[in-house]
């Protein structure tokens, strides 16, 4: 008893002393890792989802050669390609794969992929599993089909690989529904992301191509205007230039001063006839058509017809005054109307370009977003692989069964020390100085 005593009252826990415990207690230890190991397989059959991933390439001017000519072609700047910061392209394309257009299409991809011949076997069985699971019953009407969406949801996620991929997950209960849904959600992406950027480039085409067409009836009418304004009678006397109208205006006024210095000096001639001798005078009543009678006669003729030419000649200069005064307005107008198709023209030309520059971005689009790497067997995993499970039970078998064995012996054990401490009675004598121990 004083030896046990003795040996308690040292205080001190050994190495063997535990070994000895561990063979005790080596059944709980057992029992907890089994206990655990069938939690861990449980878990793992039924609660750790399996991680389907892909990859989708989005080419631009900064990795492929087509979208470098396209981009410089089309006169985009690199600001407006690679959008403002916290805004960039993919981060935009990454938005359009979480919408439920998205979602709603890729319904519809399923179906189609999940009859092609083209699948794998492991992918057939994941169609057949969601058919089986999903797609019967919560495609039956609009409420069951959100309902399938939500659930679609919350197994996808996409988001930035680098600054050229998109990488795209589904973390779904199996594995080859995993494998098939992320495959089908890659080549629906692709297509998806092209159809959208094609729209969007038809709604510019579309844009566009009125334009033109409008510009092209506002040539055709401006052309008809300016050919009806320069061969309207009041207008012809426009084609000619100022220059020239002075000329012909200054012909005209020395025409008019010729024709009037031959009125005059006829007008003389006759006077200085009718002033001529007696005889001639006889001779002019007894016939106009011979002597001076018949020469007065034919200077009074061409004098008449001097003054009707000029006559004519003086309405001449009258109508081109008139036209001088309108000459300014009527040049204004027509070169408005010129200046307005050369703006029209250029315009059209314009629209052209901007088509033909359309049409190479359209062909960029089709080979933007490419499928850079599909989903295997071999890399479709669980969250958590078995070996890990059963790594953590072996861990927490050793902390939790640790913790048994220090509670139900290390502890007891300390508390019996202390408790037969406490019944240690210590009597000083300075006889024989004796320590009796007296047990309560």
């Amino acid at each position: 008893m004083k030896m046990h005593i003795e040996r308690r009252a040292d205080n001190q826990f050994y190495i063997y002393d535990f070994l000895a415990m561990l063979r005790i207690y080596y059944k709980t230890f057992v029992y907890l890792f089994l206990g655990l190991l069938l939690v861990a397989l449980l878990g793992f059959k039924y609660s750790v989802p399996f991680i389907g991933k892909g990859r989708l390439l989005v080419n631009d001017s900064h990795n492929s050669s087509l979208q470098a000519f396209s981009t410089s072609y089309f006169g985009m700047t690199k600001s407006v390609v690679d959008g403002k910061k916290g805004n960039t392209q993919i981060g935009k394309q990454i938005e359009v794969l979480s919408t439920r257009e998205f979602y709603r299409r890729l319904l519809e991809k399923i179906e189609i992929r999940g009859h092609s011949p083209t699948i794998s076997i492991e992918e057939q069985e994941g169609f057949n599993y969601i058919k089986s699971q999903y797609l019967d019953q919560f495609l039956k009407d609009q409420e069951s089909r959100q309902k399938l969406i939500l659930k679609i949801d919350s197994w996808f996620q996409s988001k930035m690989e680098s600054d050229y991929e998109i990488r795209l997950t589904f973390s779904t209960p199996n594995k080859s529904l995993s494998l098939f849904l992320v495959n089908s959600a890659l080549e629906l992406s692709s297509e998806f992301l092209r159809d959208r950027e094609m729209a969007e480039m038809q709604q510019v085409e579309n844009f566009i191509s009125a334009q033109r067409l409008e510009v092209d009836k506002n040539i055709k009418k401006l052309t008809l205007e300016v050919a009806e304004f320069q061969t309207s009678q009041d207008n012809l006397i426009t084609m000619t230039s100022r220059e020239k109208m002075g000329e012909y205006l200054s012909d005209l006024m020395g025409r008019i001063l010729e024709t009037r210095l031959k009125i005059a000096e006829n007008n003389k001639d006759i006077e200085f006839l009718k002033s001529g001798s007696d005889s001639d005078s006889i001779q002019m009543t007894r016939s106009s058509l011979y002597g001076s009678g018949g020469r007065i006669e034919f200077l009074n003729l061409e004098n008449k017809r001097l003054s009707g030419r000029l006559d004519q000649l003086q309405m001449s200069v009258a109508k081109l005054g008139n036209h001088l005064k309108v000459l300014p307005v009527a040049v204004q107008i027509l070169e408005d109307k010129k200046k307005k198709s050369e703006l029209e023209y250029a315009k059209y030309k314009e629209l052209s370009e901007t088509l033909d520059k359309i049409e190479a971005q359209k062909l960029s689009i089709r080979d933007r977003f490419e499928v850079l790497e599909k989903a295997r067997a071999d890399n479709t995993l669980p969250q958590i692989d078995l070996s890990t499970l059963v790594f953590l039970a072996v861990v927490i078998t050793f902390v939790v069964g640790l913790g048994v064995v220090y509670f139900r012996s290390v502890w007891n054990i300390q508390v019996n020390q202390t408790a037969e401490v406490s019944n240690f009675k210590v009597v000083d004598s300075s006889a024989n100085s004796e320590v009796e121990s007296v047990f309560s």
